[in-house]
């Protein structure tokens, strides 16, 4: 129970600054909906969806190869050569953007997207690829603090330059102040939420890059050549689970005839409402990959691995009840035309606590070195949502592109169970993992069923099958619980 233990204290100490720092960064949805038109707020959405999947190209997959290869080669040669190849692609990719971004702009863009938003977005993606390896190195060495410290401070760094640029200087414009001008277009706001974010990142990177830079060790082709050779295809994966989660947020401009981008601030700001999964995954996977490759193939590992999954579960469909049982308190966040949107928010919470048991189920192909099945069926994930996409979102608006992605994790996962049966057979509580997952859509159907118009009697009924869903995990999982707080 000790390394279950330990386990939920680096999920917890990642969590923290991951939960504090997307947090505040999840705040900056409610500002930019107050801040900026419904339009200009699309195009946040769909500039950073590009960001996501781009950054995962970047970064090749070194840093799931920095784990793999640390017990075989010192820290400082990983550094080194891993940092130099992700730097060299990423100021290619920078020079690419530039010299092409008229194109790129005519491709991708609209009337609210320009050219220079796609160099902005060029240089953050690049920025946050060559500190992706220093960002590994303090993980693998266990520096939780530092890690957390400084992911913390560049949310910060980022909302900061936001309230700069988006408040502060249009009230001083509006008092008069027309030195501002020089700093700043109150007709493009959009340009200074790019901006903010390369500020942020470049201010970051000072911390991290002379680390990369200045250590001590020889460069290595043939340690190249094998790190490209493992972590390739968790590349691909990385590629085809980002394009999973992003692709809805390209495609939806061009998938919608009329108000395109309205819809797609719509649906983006509802989707941030799946923070709070996202958030949980998040921080579950920076320590849970660090502790399979610790904890290796061992007999007594597989035990601990199928019990992690069942906690892991839980706490997601606690989440999940949590979010919408009381739904009409988290939308105070949004403002009254984003409301609409409410209806994609169980398929989204759902569709991530599946990808997070993708993800737990996922350690059988890293573990025994298949990581091509891993990319197969990330590939057919990838495959199933753009054709959901497709066929869906023309018929149903967003609400299509949000079952879509539903389908798509549930899938996933069940190919990876059975593979993952095949190669390196675990045995995973399978029923009860199952009987959370219903009684959780239960306790939620039966929340929205059971509502009131008197405000205190609405709330004593949420509240009251709040307490009686967390009744029924305390009898399902008393006798474990109690063993792990001993």
């Amino acid at each position: 129970m000790s390394k279950l233990k330990k386990l939920a204290g680096d999920t917890i100490i990642y969590g923290v600054s991951t939960i504090l720092g997307r947090l505040l960064n999840w705040l900056l949805m409610p500002f930019y909906i107050r801040t900026l038109d419904t339009s200009e707020f699309g195009g946040v959405v769909n500039i950073y969806s590009y960001i996501a999947v781009v950054l995962v190209l970047l970064t090749l997959g070194f840093e799931t190869g920095y784990f793999r290869f640390a017990k075989e080669y010192k820290r400082e040669v990983l550094l080194k050569n891993l940092g130099a190849v992700i730097t060299v692609f990423s100021l290619l990719f920078v020079a690419l953007v530039v010299l092409f971004q008229d194109s790129i702009a005519h491709v991708l863009g609209n009337e609210y997207l320009v050219a220079e938003y796609y160099v902005i977005g060029a240089l953050i993606v690049a920025i946050d690829a060559i500190t992706s390896i220093p960002f590994a190195d303090l993980r693998i060495q266990n520096k939780t603090v530092r890690y957390a410290s400084l992911k913390f401070i560049s949310v910060l760094l980022n909302i900061g330059f936001n309230v700069f640029f988006l408040v502060i200087c249009p009230y001083l414009l509006k008092e008069g102040y027309d030195f501002i001008e020089l700093i700043f277009n109150p007709n493009n706001k959009l340009y200074y939420v790019f901006v903010s974010n390369l500020f942020s990142s470049v201010l970051i990177s000072f911390f991290l890059i002379p680390q990369m830079l200045f250590v001590k060790a020889q460069f290595n082709v043939e340690l190249i050549k094998k790190v490209l050779h493992y972590s390739s295809p968790i590349m691909v994966v990385g590629l085809f689970g980002m394009l999973i989660q992003n692709i809805d947020k390209i495609l939806m401009p061009h998938l919608i005839s009329e108000n395109a981008m309205e819809a797609l601030a719509i649906y983006g700001a509802n989707y941030k409402i799946g923070i709070l999964m996202a958030l949980f995954i998040q921080s579950y996977r920076l320590a849970f990959e660090p502790f399979f490759f610790k904890e290796g193939k061992e007999k007594a590992s597989k035990d601990l691995y199928a019990r992690i999954l069942k906690y892991f579960v839980i706490f997601g469909c606690i989440i999940f009840v949590s979010v919408l049982v009381f739904i009409d308190v988290v939308n105070i966040l949004l403002v009254p035309e984003y409301y609409e949107g409410n209806v994609i928010i169980p398929f989204i919470l759902m569709g991530q606590l599946f990808f997070g048991i993708y993800y737990s189920l996922s350690l059988w192909y890293k573990l025994t070195d298949r990581t091509h099945y891993g990319a197969v069926i990330s590939g057919v994930g990838a495959v199933l949502v753009i054709v959901g996409n497709i066929v869906f979102v023309p018929l149903f608006g967003y609400v299509g592109a949000a079952i879509s992605s539903l389908i798509c994790f549930l899938i996933m996962t069940v190919l990876s169970y059975v593979l993952g049966q095949k190669y390196y057979p675990i045995h995973y509580p399978v029923l009860k993992v199952v009987l959370h997952i219903f009684v959780a859509i239960a306790v939620v159907y039966v929340s929205q069923l059971l509502g009131s118009d008197n405000l205190l009697f609405h709330y004593a009924i949420k509240g009251t099958i709040f307490v009686s869903y967390f009744a029924f995990l305390y009898i399902i999982e008393r006798k474990e619980l109690i063993k792990i707080l001993s």
